[in-house]
């Protein structure tokens, strides 16, 4: 299974705050970050919970959960409520406590380009603007100011925001050349530093085929202020590549959303563009003019982010309430009496995952036909994946109740209409009343126990097989146990074994054995696992309304006793 499975993984870097190294998350498994020695990636900062959040990769999604943490997560600069989770994107920056990470990498379609390694040559030039020299002293930039504010906050995209903003410096400044960029996560093959170019405007001088970057001005001002870069100081050394470029002063102003510089105005001009003999290129009040119109575009930038999370989550809430009334209508009846079989059942969605399908049906010759899965993913796809397959059991386990027969079927299909990485645990099973006898296939699923009468519940080891979809081939083999009357199957998802509590332990299976030690039917068994399940998962503080919290994952237990 794990060698079948494509592994991917997502970078955090860190932009912002104390030093922190970088992050990377498994898709493979649950990265959680916080204070505590035990977490993924430790932070060491107290308004950083023990355990902050987490980041989980769910049916080709990376997910960012706030773990119930004091102080909240960020996800550009808009606050993930405790306990709730929101969707990732490239270049996305998250904040927990005073550390702020972006993920990389940028979109392949994004124009990249190198930064100029200058730190060397060009530091002696770089200085940051006194306030003093932020104040607007002409009326017509103020107008100008004035008039481009309503331009800015009203754009609906970040394109178009950049290409007001630039259009409002070129107008204010006097500079030739003016770009919005973000700086990247990622590095050209020869380690040197990018930019991701949003929008530009201005003409590149002769030779050069697009804008070239100081990289130490960019550092300078992802501190937070406004940096120049000019020739005041004297120095002519400046480096062969600034020489060549001929830059006789430069202007970055971030962009801030959330304390996080998450972009950058670039503004530069060369010395052949200066309007006339002994006038300085920059203009008095143009490093307070890009310094208001920096605060604008992130307030801008800021209200984007919030509009465009908002959408993001509204998209999923609505492909998982699409994936649940899915699963609600296939879902047979909590409990019923089958000939001689009784049995009961209970399916809670998570946090965000619709993917469990569970069926109990008779079979023509009064054997009864028993299956729980669980789709990888979330969503309307996975929930109609799930609905074609326990379509495609149902149809086959009438037609010839031979369990192993039905999976590879299945299989066949679920490999054939599933995207690359989805696939279907399932544990499918026949009992025979007559017989005394339950034949059955572990598809990857695991998650089981036989209790027979006067014995305490057990796991039942089998061969087993691999989940569906994985490979289109592979021979499942059905395997038999007695089942006397008075045995009960009690089957459930991984989701109840695995839910953590908030000390990051698992339910598992020991609590799951001790819970069931006193029950005495069907009904008993479901009951007694949901209430230990949220006694153990529910924090202290949510103890009054234990409906309300949602569980990392969707959790359905079945139990069926032979009478």
């Amino acid at each position: 299974m794990a060698n079948s499975t494509i592994i991917r993984t997502i970078r955090l870097e860190p932009v912002g705050g104390p030093p922190a190294d970088r992050i990377i998350a498994s898709s493979d498994r649950v990265t959680v970050i916080g204070r505590q020695s035990g977490c993924d990636s430790v932070l060491p900062d107290q308004s950083v919970s023990r355990r902050h959040a987490s980041i989980a990769y769910m049916g080709g999604s990376w997910i960012l959960t706030d773990m119930g943490s004091k102080h909240g997560s960020y996800l550009n600069g808009v606050h993930v409520p405790p306990g709730e989770s929101a969707p990732l994107n490239d270049a996305d920056v998250i904040r927990l406590g005073p550390f702020s990470f972006r993920i990389g990498g940028p979109n392949t379609a994004a124009r990249m380009l190198t930064t100029q390694a200058d730190a060397e040559v060009v530091s002696t030039r770089i200085h940051r603007v006194p306030q003093a020299e932020l104040m607007l002293r002409a009326q017509h930039r103020l107008e100008l100011l004035i008039d481009c504010a309503a331009s800015i906050t009203a754009a609906t995209s970040e394109q178009q925001l950049a290409a007001t903003v630039l259009d409002a410096l070129m107008a204010g400044t006097g500079f030739a050349r003016a770009a919005f960029v973000r700086r990247a996560t990622t590095f050209d093959g020869l380690g040197a530093s990018q930019v991701e170019l949003v929008a530009s405007r201005g003409q590149s001088p002769a030779g050069e085929s697009s804008f070239t970057f100081s990289r130490s001005l960019i550092e300078a001002a992802s501190a937070g202020q406004v940096v120049r870069l000019d020739e005041d100081s004297g120095v002519q050394d400046y480096g062969q590549s600034v020489m060549s470029l001929g830059i006789q002063a430069a202007i970055c102003a971030p962009v801030m959303v959330d304390s996080a510089a998450v972009a950058f105005l670039y503004l530069d001009a060369r010395r052949s563009e200066q309007r006339a003999p002994g006038s300085g290129i920059v203009q008095a009040d143009a490093p307070a003019f890009c310094q208001a119109i920096a605060r604008i575009c992130g307030l801008a930038l800021a209200n984007l982010k919030r509009l465009e999370l908002a959408g993001r989550q509204k998209q999923m809430e609505a492909d998982l309430n699409a994936a649940r009334s899915a699963q609600r209508l296939i879902m047979p009846k909590p409990t019923g009496n089958l000939g001689s079989l009784q049995y009961a059942l209970r399916s809670r969605p998570g946090r965000f995952v619709a993917g469990d399908l569970v069926d109990i049906f008779p079979l023509q010759d009064g054997r009864v036909a028993i299956l729980l899965g669980d789709v990888s993913g979330k969503g309307v796809g996975p929930a109609l994946l799930m609905a074609t397959a326990q379509a495609h059991l149902n149809a086959s386990l009438r037609m010839n109740p031979d369990p192993a027969r039905a999976a590879s079927e299945v299989n066949q299909h679920v490999a054939a209409h599933s995207h690359e990485g989805q696939f279907i645990s399932l544990w499918v099973g026949v009992i025979d009343p007559a017989a005394g006898q339950l034949t059955f296939v572990d598809a990857g699923h695991g998650h089981w126990l036989v209790k027979f009468p006067d014995q305490s519940p057990s796991r039942v080891f089998a061969k087993g097989g691999i989940p569906l979809g994985v490979d289109a081939t592979f021979d499942y083999a059905a395997e038999e146990i007695p089942f006397p009357r008075g045995s009960r199957l009690i089957l459930y998802s991984d989701g109840l074994a695995e839910q953590q509590n908030s000390a990051g332990d698992e339910f598992g299976l020991e609590r799951i054995v001790a819970a069931l030690a006193n029950s005495t039917g069907p009904d008993r068994d479901v009951a007694a696992l949901f209430d230990a399940l949220l006694n153990f998962a529910v924090p202290p503080e949510a103890a009054s309304y234990p409906d309300h919290i949602a569980l990392a994952d969707d959790v359905t237990i079945v139990s069926a006793v032979m009478n």
